[in-house]
This record gives structure tokens, sequence and C-alpha cells, in this order.
């Protein structure tokens, strides 16, 4: 998939769709940091060539995890971009930025739990089938029966001196 076509879906995610905040450059390096770690995470082989990325799908959960990741890495640019806001007042005008890092903070942590969510769900053994029963591992079942000894060795209570 073209880089230009994921800067356009990773800015639509970002609701920066007129370009205000980020730039295609600063979008396009988030989405190039997030490929070594995505494949790393996916067990894909997705590479970088000349600023083009190399064996990803255009569509499905490992495109989505690259997205994904890809908003990660804007929110730690935005968080290092807005480190030195600042606190203005003159009279009755007030305006406080310094809340900013903060915010951008609050929102990188929980992407980060989102991906790692994802992530865990799709290790599972029946993440991509649907119709997967998961059964534990040394599961031996109990079976009553009505009027059924509850012992295993019959023999045992005769040779105590206890009634069967």
């Amino acid at each position: 998939m073209a880089l230009a076509d994921l800067v356009i879906v990773l800015r639509t995610d970002l609701a920066d769709p007129e370009g205000e905040r980020f730039s295609d450059e600063v979008l396009s390096r988030c989405i190039l940091k997030s490929v070594p770690g995505v494949a790393r995470d996916l067990g894909e082989e997705m590479s970088i060539s000349g600023g083009e990325i190399l064996n990803c799908p255009p569509q499905g959960e490992t495109l989505e995890m690259l997205i994904l990741a890809g908003r990660i890495e804007a929110c730690r640019f935005m968080r290092a971009a807005t480190a030195s806001a600042f606190s203005f007042s003159s009279g009755d005008k007030k305006v406080d930025k310094t809340s900013q890092p903060e915010q951008w903070a609050k929102l990188e942590a929980d992407l980060i739990a989102e991906y790692r969510e994802r992530l865990h769900d799709m290790s599972l053994p029946g993440s991509l089938d649907d119709d997967y029963i998961i059964t534990p591992r040394d599961l031996k079942p109990v079976i009553y029966h009505q009027g059924g000894h509850h012992c295993q060795d019959r023999y045992y209570h005769r040779e105590n001196g206890r009634r069967q």
C-alpha cells in the first residue's frame, strides 16, 4: 500500500482532515516508525524501501494495527511539540496551553492499551475462527451416577472395617 494512502487514513483517524495539526511529512514519519514494531509483533514480513512500505496488506487487521501504531507515534510527536506550551493572562483574557502535553500523554496511553488488547486478541488461537472452542488442558470430567459408589476403590472400605 502506498505511503500517501496510509497518511490519508491516519489523518482521518487523528481527526485532522484539513492538515491543520499534522503535516504529511510528520504523519509519514509516524507510519514509517511504526512498521518495524508492528511487523515484529504480528510476525509479518513488512519492510520499508524508498519511503514505501512493502508487503503491507491493503486492508484487514495488520493495516489497522499499523494505523493504530501510527496514531501512537503521532501522540508522541504532539507531546514533544507541546512540551513548551505556555500560559498567558492579560486582564480578562487567559490562555492556558500547559495541559496539552498531559492530554496527549493520556491519549497515547489509551491507544497503547488498545494496541496491546488487540495484539492479545489476535494472538489467541480462536481469534481467526469464530467457531473455535477453547478447551482447558488437563480437564477431566466428573460424572455422577445416582446411587453409584463415590470411591474408585470399592474394596478400601472392606479392608478398613467400614460398610460399603
